[in-house]
């Protein structure tokens, strides 16, 4: 099992701030509480000793209730892959990074122009995903415009499971009750399932401080088939939360909080995920901001609260507002996935593939970004000190004037000590115009090529697919 890094290099809170920030969201939960509105769920709460008032849908709790149920929910959760050594175990301060997003468009890997996305991107991307070793797990990155969207979940979450052996999640669009047919039908029933659940699911909750009907309805479906479930709040630093990030850190904290909270209510010991995606509004337009670096410095800040309760997180990076390959791509990215990944924050979804805000993917950005995670974890890995590392009768044997590129001490070290990329231009300039001076995004495209083209990834038990096309006629790849 893949058990992640340990970080916690950069602490953007101090441990009076965390205590602070954690006061102050249950004085909100307190005084203003959260919406709901769903029935079932007003009960669910009132029941268990919250305040609600079921005409305003409001849930009212005080910090000694809330803490008591939060307690209850698991610091450790296994995210399982169809392969069990992809399987992850989620606990805090270790740093895992994968996909995600929802986005509409592609560019294409052939002419470049951007396109609609379809199932079949879905498929290939999972399957591109599968060979990158950055990538701990795969989170539906793309909404397919081809299908019907009464089949779009079992459709997306399929392309996924049969092109990838890594742990998948994703968000949902209906009832997820056909979903939770066919993976239990793969598991081999529902009970094998609960014992090693390979999928996860979003279902996100709306800021500022709301929970929608619909969602909740799907919630209680999920939590009941054993599904691990992230509720994450996406508020909008100056437009659906307050613009200072101190202020933001109150509001998507209790609102982590709330889903959380009915996660245990309706089975005690759910697997659910204290998740976040804090975001910024752009304050000379007021636009949408995926890739503000006081995104990173808040995903980080919610990696100590989520330690500070000892909760599994989801976290987001890796976003950019670029549109193309450029500067501002990497520098985005980069800042996006290092300052969470410094700070420990554990499941970083969007790491990798996005471009535009999320609102669109590019084959190549797969590649790239898993070439920017690599450097990441090479950086939170640190320097390891040991009397083998530190290499002290290797230097005297050498001595001055020595060479140590043949000793069997850097030989042993080579491999594990340096990172070393795929893709990044490091040869001389001659070197590199004589083999066709081809840059990163060429070397990724050539990757990208050769994965979809030969690539075989972990295939269903024999017979299944057959089968599974039978009970389930909407599959359509």
């Amino acid at each position: 099992m893949n058990r992640g890094m340990y970080c916690r290099h950069y602490q953007p809170l101090s441990a009076k701030d965390i205590e602070t920030i954690h006061k102050a969201s249950m004085l909100v939960l307190e005084k203003t509480g959260f919406k709901i509105d769903n029935k079932k769920a007003l009960c669910l709460f009132a029941e268990n000793g919250a305040q609600v008032d079921f005409e305003k849908k409001i849930v009212k709790a005080k910090e000694e209730w809330i803490m008591q149920k939060l307690k209850k929910a698991p610091a450790r959760i296994v995210l399982y892959g169809r392969d069990e050594r992809q399987s992850m175990v989620v606990e805090t301060d270790r740093t895992f990074a994968g996909t995600g997003g929802m986005a509409l468009n592609i560019y294409d890997l052939e002419n470049g122009e951007r396109r609609p996305t379809t199932l079949e991107d879905g498929a290939n991307i999972a399957k591109l995903v599968d060979t990158l070793e950055n990538l701990d797990w795969y989170t539906l990155p793309i909404y397919p415009n081809d299908v019907p969207k009464k089949d779009v979940d079992l459709n997306r979450f399929y392309a996924g499971i049969k092109n990838t052996s890594k742990h998948v999640m994703g968000g949902i669009y209906g009832d997820p009750g056909d979903l939770i047919r066919l993976v239990h039908d793969i598991s081999g029933g529902k009970d094998k399932f609960r014992e090693k659940p390979f999928i996860s699911v979003i279902c996100s909750t709306i800021s500022p401080l709301q929970l929608e009907s619909r969602y909740v309805d799907y919630i209680f479906d999920l939590v009941e088939a054993g599904i691990p479930i992230a509720t994450p709040p996406a508020p909008i630093a100056g437009a659906t939360s307050p613009v200072t990030l101190a202020g933001t850190l109150v509001q998507i904290n209790a609102e982590a909080i709330c889903g959380i909270l009915l996660c245990q209510l309706i089975k005690e010991g759910a697997p659910v995920l204290y998740s976040v995606v804090p975001t910024t509004a752009d304050m000379k337009t007021m636009g949408f901001l995926f890739g503000a670096v006081e995104n990173g410095i808040m995903n980080a800040a919610c990696a100590q609260l989520a330690s500070y309760y000892n909760l599994p997180m989801y976290s987001t990076g890796g976003v950019t507002e670029s549109k193309v390959f450029d500067v501002q791509n990497g520098y985005e990215k980069c800042l996006g996935n290092l300052l969470p990944a410094l700070a420990g924050a554990q499941l970083i979804h969007n790491a990798a593939g996005q471009i535009d805000s999320s609102m669109a993917v590019a084959y190549e950005q797969y590649v790239l970004d898993d070439e920017i995670l690599g450097a990441v974890k090479r950086v939170i890995r640190g320097v390891e000190v040991t009397p083998d590392t530190l290499a002290t009768e290797v230097i005297i044997s050498t001595g001055p004037g020595g060479n140590f590129l043949s000793n069997s001490h850097t030989v042993k070290y080579l491999r594990s000590e340096l990172f070393l990329p795929r893709v990044a231009v490091r040869a001389n300039y001659s070197v590199w115009h004589s083999g066709g001076r081809k840059n990163a995004l060429d070397k990724a495209r050539e990757i990208v090529k050769d994965v979809l083209k030969n690539h075989q990834p972990l295939p269903l038990p024999e017979g299944m697919e057959k089968e599974l096309r039978q009970s389930y006629p909407a599959l359509r790849i």
